[in-house]
């Protein structure tokens, strides 16, 4: 008996479960092809035909005038209902969107979620070389621009630092120890003025600014821009700096 005989009826079905789920997930980076998809899930062509039909019958998914695959209704409707940040994506899709098209730099909005900074829409750049930030992408909020700008521009007491209790200082993405004192100094500094910086903490090969976005006095979230250590002169980041500036109080009218 081979071993695809000797597999159970109820592994077969946990084993097509989590295929479909994997190509679910593949279309929240926007509408895919067939091919596109099943690469993304690592499965053949013809399971993902099989797969994807299925989750058309159910409404799960959708296929738009072009035949990609897009979130069909229940779908929608179940990531609305579950999603806390819904109300804030239109903006910050629009808001990434448009420093993106200025920029030609990937730019993410991020919010935080217990002790994790998380992106929830980005604008990728079209360069060839560039820093790549999918919506869902998450890490401590101490480390990188976007956290924190998110912990300065909250409250920055000890506890909401985002670091274990306890801990005096920890490690960057290039090695460089900080202290917890050194983070309450910098957040402190960043909500001076308006804007976080990092080079090389949450990611070795690239360099990050965020700027808060505000309704009233309340925080919604933050705008960064990430962009590669390859481009990171000091004119450069200037210009970033102040077309990020401009976007940020745009969105927070």
């Amino acid at each position: 008996m081979t071993e695809l005989e000797n597999e159970t009826t109820e592994q077969r079905g946990v084993r097509s479960v989590i295929r479909a789920l994997n190509l679910l997930s593949a279309t929240a980076r926007g509408s895919r092809t067939l091919t596109e998809l099943a690469g993304a899930a690592g499965v053949s062509l013809s399971t993902a035909s099989r797969l994807l039909a299925t989750l058309r019958m159910a409404d799960f998914l959708d296929q738009d005038e072009d035949g990609q695959f897009v979130p069909g209704p229940e779908l929608t409707a179940l990531l609305y209902a579950s999603d806390q940040w819904s109300g804030v994506r239109k903006l910050a899709r629009e808001a990434a969107t448009g420093l993106r098209d200025e920029l030609d730099e990937t730019v993410a909005f991020f919010v935080r979620a217990g002790n994790d900074r998380v992106c929830i829409e980005s604008a990728e750049s079209a360069r060839l070389v560039r820093r790549v930030c999918h919506p869902g992408e998450r890490g401590p909020v101490y480390l990188g621009a976007a956290g924190k700008a998110l912990i300065a521009f909250n409250d920055a007491e000890h506890g909401y630092l985002g670091l274990p209790p306890g801990t005096e200082q920890f490690t960057t993405e290039s090695g460089a120890v900080r202290t917890l004192a050194d983070l309450r100094a910098e957040c402190a500094r960043i909500r001076e003025e308006g804007m976080g910086y990092s080079g090389r903490e949450s990611t070795e090969e690239s360099w990050a600014v965020a700027a808060p976005v505000f309704r009233g006095d309340l925080l919604l979230g933050v705008l960064a821009v990430v962009v590669p250590m390859t481009r990171s002169d000091e004119q450069y980041v200037a210009k970033v700096q102040a077309a990020l500036r401009r976007a940020a109080a745009a969105a927070s009218r």
